[in-house]
């Protein structure tokens, strides 16, 4: 039997995916494919890597107490203002992401990893092409595609349809703005793919990739769990941060009503991924907003808490 897990984005509530994989490591719990949305790209990509969850929580305060995390654009008032006049903006994001880019191609590098393609782990990590929406998921294990036939809904009753407009029943598939059928490589950079796979956007500035611009997986796929059981995992662990109608008292800031943001969005985009999942593990993180590093400690142990706690029943669901 062979287990799958599937890491959540969350910006900064990625943390708790640490206490996750340290409880499953001290309760004999072995994973064998492993993959990963926004800052659970990170984790993800970590692990695969062969680091532990304790580096790992290491790795994260010691640079977000040297602030080597996140650098904000500072000509963003500056591009803010000249909406006022000119009605014209070039601002794609408040945080380049060059910073976290350079810091996990260092971390990469040091487990001899460049490309996804070196992974010795099967690992999966979506992103998101903005023009076309269409999902690229970057993955070192071949994946068992449906063709476009078999993944296409069937076209209804057509009563209206002229430049892109339509009236009928249901959905209307021919000429698709988006396109739906993902794509999979199998070959990448790994630190400009999980670069792209964090850019949520309005905060982090898309990373471009080939010529074309990506953003966080998230947007889509927020709980990556279908492409572990295409890759070959018999049971797959979902770990997400949904805390349902539960109060936010952060709503005051740009960062705080952002997360929010996030939080409705990744809710959507996890829905009918989680649906495949064996084993869904939530983590509550209210009032923990998508930058806020400081918690890290906090939501490790959180994380760690919920798997030791419920390991009898997790065990018993995915047959160990």
């Amino acid at each position: 039997m062979s287990l799958g897990l599937a890491l959540s984005g969350g910006g900064s509530k990625g943390a708790a995916h640490i206490g996750v994989l340290e409880a499953l490591k001290d309760n004999n719990v072995t994973i064998d494919y492993i993959s990963g949305t926004s800052s659970g790209s990170i984790i993800a990509g970590l692990y695969a890597a062969g680091y532990s969850p304790n580096e790992m929580l290491r790795i994260i305060m010691k640079n977000a107490k040297n602030n080597k995390i996140l650098d904000y654009d500072k000509k963003a008032p500056f591009k803010l203002m000249k909406l006022l006049f000119s009605r014209k903006i070039n601002l794609s994001g408040f945080v380049k992401g060059d910073k976290i880019e350079q810091l996990i191609r260092e971390y990469m590098l040091n487990k001899n990893i460049r490309d996804i393609s070196d992974f010795k782990m099967p690992i999966s990590i979506p992103i998101v092409n903005v023009r076309t929406g269409e999902v690229v998921y970057y993955t070192n294990s071949r994946v068992r595609t449906l063709n476009e036939e078999e993944t296409m809904q069937e076209e209804c009753c057509e009563d209206y349809f002229n430049n892109g407009d339509y009236v009928g029943k249901g959905t209307y598939n021919k000429n698709k703005h988006y396109d739906d059928i993902p794509e999979y490589r199998y070959k990448g950079d790994i630190a400009d793919i999980i670069r792209a796979s964090i850019s949520f956007p309005g905060v982090f500035k898309p990373k471009n990739i080939d010529g074309q611009l990506y953003i966080d997986g998230g947007v889509r796929v927020n709980t990556p769990v279908n492409v572990l059981k295409q890759m070959g995992a018999d049971k797959v662990i979902a770990v997400s941060f949904d805390c349902n109608k539960m109060n936010k008292n952060n709503l005051k800031s740009f960062i705080g009503i952002t997360s929010q943001a996030y939080d409705l969005l990744s809710h959507e985009a996890s829905e009918s991924e989680k649906e495949f999942a064996d084993i869904n593990i939530r983590v509550c993180t209210k009032n923990v907003t998508l930058l806020d590093f400081s918690k890290s400690v906090f939501l490790a142990k959180k994380g760690y808490y919920i798997v030791n706690n419920n390991i009898n029943y997790i065990k018993s669901q995915i047959g160990i």
